[in-house]
């Protein structure tokens, strides 16, 4: 044997590795401890021969522990040359997080039978929390999840019991995807870690609960707020990570740019007035109202925000969460506010016609409103108000500006590249540009040729792991209150009339929004098609003459339930 590996030793050859992943399986041919202190890893197992790769295979001391490896497990040996930065990827393997977590439920399952060894036949009945079968275990995976999901970006985790199963999923650019499945045993061990992390009460499991917590991760403070929900098959938790900060420094990076850009900006600095963004829920619509807080943000303002819940927190800032529970709600809140002298004034969510008459008081007494609202694009606030109780006339002296949103996964930089379009996405395209400005076109697509036509496509590469996007750019539309508007808000409030406004101050549709950043190779046209296809951007000539013949009138007043509150917040370290 000795012999064998000798000669084989002179003859390596240098081998890439760096976009194969070798199973664990594979890997734990070696330690880990061996593998780190010889820079070596198997990356081949056939029958009894393995393949070794060394970043120096004349390593006397290496070798002779490859040797006695050899000699213990029975095994031939092939020798490669590896690079040291190959050899780290590679060397990730034995940390991957599935590799770590397999290990954790086996601890716990070994805790958990010593632990039932030792206690009665009721005992034994009685679900095991965390804390009676021993924290470590539990703890080294929680952190695992919690620290994959960080690297990963994501922006949710779900930990969710299934019939025979622990699912764990995470939300990345929008899109949930399965990354871990455990032994549903474990379950209850897990829910009862994060409540304990998050100030959650363990013995409850009846009901949902709220909670928060801070986790300080490689230096970057992160808030996670956690919600847990009882299910047919257990408790399910859905952690919401929110670095704080990030995204919030600058509106290009959101995706901004030409005339929205300039409107925003400049009605962001006005003393008075409501601003409102609208969109569904997970539109980025908190984080544009946070950007334009940080703008605005000076040590001789006073601003104040009233939230449900508090997401990200701004420096100077006062932040304020609704306790509908106690009385403490978006309405109730905006009258104590008032009387703290506020200059700016941030609530999360418009949702009912009380909050609505009390934001606008606010506007017309001299504080700047910014706000949020759920409309499908940014004419439909108008509309949406004035059903909501508000009077045209004083919706039309307080309303700034309104903009509309929708977030879609970005083209991954390293890996994109242009390419023709087809007939139909030309046509497409042109139809879109077609009603823009010129002066518009010009600014945000200078290279723009209708005669030779080019969209980005990317097929994949290692940094976006073969997905082709990577983040998220927001597409916008943005409508002033002008004089103009004004004047359509008091005497002539109807579909068309707002339409022909829209186009005469030269705003662009979300979905035109979404061509330029398309041309500019930001997105991708179908991405754009996928999320402006349900918005009727234009009124069909029908919509027109019926909109024609009657006003836009308010309808009834809407009360919507505020969640629940979150609980008491803690800051975790994250190993």
């Amino acid at each position: 044997m000795g012999d064998n590996t000798q000669q084989k030793t002179k003859q390596y050859q240098k081998i890439d590795l760096y976009k194969t992943e070798v199973p664990y399986k594979i890997l734990k041919t070696i330690s880990k401890e061996a593998a780190q202190k010889y820079q070596m890893v198997v990356f081949e197992k056939k029958d009894s021969l393995i393949k070794v790769a060394m970043v120096n295979p004349e390593d006397v001391e290496a070798l002779n522990a490859l040797r006695f490896i050899a000699s213990q497990s029975g095994l031939e040996i092939e020798i490669y040359k590896i690079s040291s930065e190959d050899f780290n990827e590679v060397f990730k393997g034995y940390d991957r997080p599935d590799v770590v977590i397999d290990k954790a439920v086996k601890d716990y399952e070994i805790k958990e039978k010593k632990l039932a060894k030792q206690v009665d036949e009721t005992k034994k009945k009685k679900e095991l929390t965390s804390r009676e079968m021993g924290l470590a275990p539990v703890e080294k995976i929680v952190d695992v999840i919690i620290n994959h999901a960080i690297l990963g970006g994501a922006s949710d985790i779900h930990i969710e019991p299934m019939e025979k199963s622990l699912r764990v999923r995470y939300r990345v650019d929008g899109d949930l995807f399965t990354s871990f499945t455990m032994a549903k045993n474990i379950a209850p061990a897990i829910v009862s870690r994060v409540k304990i992390m998050s100030n959650l009460r363990i013995d409850e499991k009846r009901k949902p609960q709220d909670g928060r917590l801070k986790i300080v991760y490689e230096g970057k403070n992160i808030d996670v707020r956690v919600s847990t929900l009882p299910t047919s098959e257990g408790e399910k938790v859905v952690m919401r990570l929110l670095e704080k900060q990030e995204g919030l420094d600058e509106f290009e990076k959101l995706g901004l740019g030409g005339r929205n850009l300039d409107i925003i900006e400049k009605e962001i600095q006005e003393p008075y007035g409501i601003i409102l963004v609208t969109g569904p829920t997970g539109s980025g619509k908190s984080t544009t109202i946070f950007t334009a807080l940080n703008k605005i943000n000076k040590i001789d303002r006073n601003i104040v925000t009233l939230e449900d819940p508090v997401e990200y927190k701004v420096p100077v800032v006062n932040h304020s969460q609704v306790k509908p529970d106690i009385g403490f709600t978006f309405a109730s809140g905006l009258r104590s506010i008032l009387r703290q002298d506020p200059d700016i004034i941030m609530v999360g969510e418009i949702r009912d016609g009380e909050t609505a008459e009390l934001a606008t008081h606010a506007a017309l007494t001299g504080h700047l409103v910014l706000s949020t609202l759920h409309t499908n694009d940014a004419m439909g606030a108008i509309p949406r108000l004035v059903d909501m109780g508000i009077e045209p006339f004083l919706l039309s002296s307080s309303l700034r500006v309104s903009i509309a949103q929708r977030l879609i996964r970005k083209l991954c930089d390293s890996c994109k590249k242009q390419t023709q379009p087809s007939q139909r996405i030309k046509e497409y395209i042109l139809k879109s540009l077609e009603l823009i400005p010129e002066e518009e076109k010009k600014r945000r697509i200078p290279d723009f040729d209708s005669q030779n036509i080019k969209i980005w496509e990317a097929p994949g590469c290692p940094k976006c792991k073969n997905t082709g996007t990577k983040g998220r750019i927001a597409i916008f539309e943005v409508v002033e209150c002008t004089k103009e508007m004004r004047s359509i808000i008091d005497d002539d409030l109807t579909a068309t009339a707002l339409n022909k406004e829209f186009r005469r101050q030269g705003a662009t549709f979300m979905r035109e929004d979404g061509v330029i950043k398309a041309l500019n190779g930001d997105i991708t046209i179908e991405a754009v098609e996928q999320a402006t296809s349900v918005d009727e951007t234009e009124p069909s000539e029908k919509t027109q003459e019926q909109s024609e013949e009657s006003e836009i009138r308010p309808q009834k007043k809407e009360t919507v339930q505020s969640q629940s509150p979150a609980a008491e917040e803690q800051t975790v370290k994250i190993k």
